[in-house]
């Protein structure tokens, strides 16, 4: 078993210094060195400043959800299909000393997100074309990821009328931040 002093850490760059996250993906999806999920820290960095509530779809590890709590997002839901991920994100939520509001398991391609400021859905192509199918509530920002960069275009139009506002890309993959 690992100890907290053995885990990953994640390095957040947030003025007015460095938010260190130790997670244990366990065996769920999720460390938070993939180049999706850095891409996702980066958009969150970006509209952690107007806080509000936030919602990550498919939490995996739970690294999002744990990282908008520390940024000050209240509250913060975690969602994801899988009840691996979902004993992941609490035990990582627990050993990072944050309080996510609900963690629960979901289906998320028949069940419409919930309501919140900002979402994260750091899911592959066809998933996130379902959640644009099924999303009813209107957010504040969309950070959406886990995207080759050639589908960006389609998965950025799905959401439409929300545009977007930033693309960031690194080694093939792609993360959008849409409003």
């Amino acid at each position: 078993m690992l100890r907290p002093d053995d885990l990953p850490i994640v390095q957040i760059v947030h003025r007015p210094g460095v938010i260190d996250l130790a997670i244990d993906p366990g065996r769920a999806f999720g460390t938070g060195a993939h180049a999706t999920t850095r891409l996702c820290l980066e958009l969150l960095l970006e509209v952690a400043g107007d806080g509000g509530s936030f919602c990550d779809l498919g939490c995996g590890s739970g690294v999002l959800a744990i990282a908008a709590a520390r940024l000050g997002f209240a509250p913060v839901t975690a969602l994801d299909s899988d009840r691996l991920a979902i004993e992941a994100t609490i035990a990582n939520a627990r050993d990072n000393g944050v309080a996510l509001d609900r963690v629960k398991r979901a289906n998320l391609r028949e069940d419409a997100p919930p309501p919140a400021d900002v979402v994260a859905a750091n899911l592959m192509r066809p998933l996130l074309l379902r959640v644009a199918e099924l999303m009813e509530a209107p957010t504040r920002a969309l950070i959406a990821s886990g995207l080759l960069e050639h589908e960006a275009d389609e998965v950025a139009a799905a959401f439409e009328p929300m545009a977007e506002r930033r693309r960031l890309r690194r080694g093939g993959w792609c993360a959008l931040l849409l409003s």
